[in-house]
C-alpha cells in the first residue's frame, strides 16, 4: 500500500508521525512495528493511536532537525521492509456473559439490527479482534473491526456509570471497561477479567497489537 506520511512538531519535545486517518489494519501494523523500531533512540515515551504515534524526547538531548532526520532514517527503513509476521500474533482469550444484567444493550443490538440476540451473541464471537490502541481510561482497548451485522452506533446519552468488565460496542469498533465509570457504549456483556491493575509490574492486560477472542460462558 502507499504511505502518505505527515511528520509535525507538535511542542519542542513532541513529535507526531501520521500515516493514516483510517480504522484499518495494515496501518495499524505499520504504526506498531515503527514504535517498536524507535525504540532504540533516546526517548520519553512513544504514544500509539489508529494511523499516528506521538515520539515525546528530551529536548535538551537533541537537535530538532537531527532527531527528525534519524527519525524519518528510521521511518524509511520500517516502511520499505514492512510484513507482518503471524507468529508474532498474540491471542487473548476473554469469557464473557451476555445479556441481561450483564449486558443491558444487547436487546437494543439486536432489535437496531433486526437479529435476534443470539445471533449478535454468535456474530460477535465469531471473529477475532486486533487492539488497535489504549485510551480513555487506564486499560481500555480499542479493538475491531467489527462486522456491519452488529455496529452499533453509541448511546445517546452516555451512563454515569459502567461497571467494571463491561464489553461495549461503538460504531465498528469494541472494548472493555476496564474500571467502573462513565460511558456512552452499547453494553452487551461483561468480563470477569482484570483489565487494568495498578499494582502490577505490567498492569494492562492488553496491549497495541495484541488480538482478542471472545468466549461464551453461561456462570
Amino acid at each position: 500500500m502507499g504511505i502518505n506520511s505527515r511528520f509535525s512538531f507538535v511542542s519542542e519535545g513532541s513529535l507526531l508521525i501520521e500515516i493514516g486517518n483510517i480504522l484499518d489494519y495494515e496501518i495499524s501494523d505499520r504504526v506498531q512495528s515503527l514504535s517498536l523500531a524507535l525504540k532504540k533512540l533516546d526517548i520519553l515515551d512513544i504514544t500509539v493511536a489508529y494511523g499516528s504515534l506521538l515520539i515525546d524526547f528530551d529536548p535538551l538531548k537533541y537537535n530538532l532537525d537531527e532527531f527528525l532526520l534519524d527519525v524519518k532514517n528510521i521511518f524509511d527503513v520500517v516502511m520499505s521492509t514492512f510484513s507482518k509476521r503471524e507468529e508474532d500474533t498474540i491471542i487473548r482469550d476473554v469469557f464473557v456473559r451476555f445479556g441481561g444484567q450483564y449486558g443491558p444493550d444487547l436487546k437494543y443490538v439486536a432489535e437496531f439490527h433486526n437479529i435476534s440476540e443470539e445471533e449478535v451473541i454468535r456474530e460477535f464471537t465469531s471473529k477475532v479482534y486486533k487492539v488497535f490502541m489504549l485510551g480513555f481510561t487506564p486499560g481500555f482497548a480499542y479493538m475491531g473491526i467489527l462486522s456491519d451485522l452488529i455496529a452499533t452506533p453509541r448511546l445517546s446519552t452516555p451512563r454515569l456509570v459502567v461497571e467494571a468488565g463491561s464489553v461495549g460496542i461503538a460504531g465498528n469498533q469494541t472494548g472493555i471497561y476496564p474500571t467502573r465509570s462513565p460511558g456512552g457504549w452499547q453494553i452487551i456483556g461483561r468480563t470477569e477479567q482484570v483489565m487494568f491493575s495498578p499494582e502490577s509490574q505490567d498492569p494492562f492486560f492488553f496491549k497495541p497489537s495484541d488480538y482478542v477472542r471472545f468466549v461464551r460462558v453461561d456462570s
